[in-house]
């Protein structure tokens, strides 16, 4: 019989050096790493393009004077895909082509706005923020993995607008915020993570993803406080990266989101990780808990990394 594949260690691991309080937490990125790529690109790519197609109304929207920045963005992250992933882009005139996918995009199609184009072959959702009147606004918006539709409507308004639903943020670090928009550098790009666990694997969350992670944590709420120790099969670590990057000709912000999900059960490899998890987790408020649904599995998922941290 032949051994099981070792256990592939998370990309990231936010909750190693995360805060108790909601925090901004970035940190500098090498421009070389700026776009990612999951084991399951292809696959999360047919995905992506399926749900753009079927309602993109929903998961994009743009400001017509986006369209310089658009432009700006898409061919700043065409010029990385083919210089830093040559192996797997190649440019040849107006003509991206995918060596892993075997696809190719013309960049030069007028009827396909850039923004919508990038949305094609990066895993990374984008959006653009661009200084309107004085107000930094968000003047458009590709997000296919989270279908509550907040960052695609926020499209024409502010990221204090965005940031409504989350508890205390504005108001903790509203001013900070903006701070960082307006300092971004183009020779210094930056990221950040925002992470939670929950019993929904797919990196495309369905309708209401409040309501659908509720309603999955009480599915499996029962069988965990039977089960604790099912906790590892049971529950997923969502994990998502955020870049922030200074377009030097049109001023704009590109920022970036990239999800990843990792069943909780890689965890039981790495007990530190679980414990720098547990300290985390036992230091949340009542509202950090409740926003995250977290709290309606509190119990066994603390004790299911209690027992694996308890190896550490």
């Amino acid at each position: 019989m032949s051994a099981a594949p070792p256990i592939q260690p998370p990309a990231y691991q936010p909750y190693r050096w995360a805060s108790v309080d909601f925090t901004i937490g970035l940190r500098p990125v090498r421009k070389s790493e700026w776009i990612q790529f999951s084991p399951h690109h292809a696959d999360n790519m047919r995905a992506k393009r399926s749900r753009l197609g079927a309602q993109c109304d929903r998961y994009y929207r743009t400001l017509p004077e986006s369209l310089h920045a658009q432009r700006e963005l898409r061919d700043l992250v065409v010029a990385h895909l083919v210089t830093d992933h040559a192996d797997r882009y190649a440019l040849s005139g107006a003509t991206l082509t995918s060596r892993h996918e075997s696809r190719a995009w013309r960049l030069d199609d007028p009827q396909t706005e850039p923004l919508r184009q990038l949305s094609d072959v990066t895993e990374e959702d984008f959006m653009l923020l661009e200084e309107r009147d004085g107000v930094m606004r968000i003047t458009a918006s590709s997000n296919a993995y989270s279908s509550s539709g907040r960052l695609v409507s926020a499209v024409g308004e502010t990221v204090h607008w965005a940031h409504i639903p989350v508890p205390t943020l504005s108001d903790k670090l509203g001013v900070r915020i903006d701070r960082v928009l307006s300092s971004v550098h183009e020779d210094t790009p930056c990221e950040r993570f925002n992470w939670q666990v929950t019993p929904l694997a797919t990196l495309f969350f369905p309708d209401d993803p409040h309501r659908a992670n509720a309603n999955a944590m009480h599915a499996v709420r029962d069988a965990l406080y039977r089960e604790p120790a099912r906790a590892g099969e049971l529950l997923f670590i969502r994990v998502e990266r955020q870049t922030l990057s200074r377009l030097p000709a049109s001023r704009a912000v590109a920022f970036s989101l990239h999800t990843y999900s990792d069943p909780l059960s890689v965890l039981a490899g790495d007990p530190q990780a679980a414990l720098s998890m547990l300290r985390l987790l036992e230091g949340y408020s009542e509202s950090r808990w409740h926003y995250s649904e977290m709290d309606i599995v509190r119990q066994p998922l603390l004790d299911y990394l209690r027992r694996v941290a308890a190896a550490a």
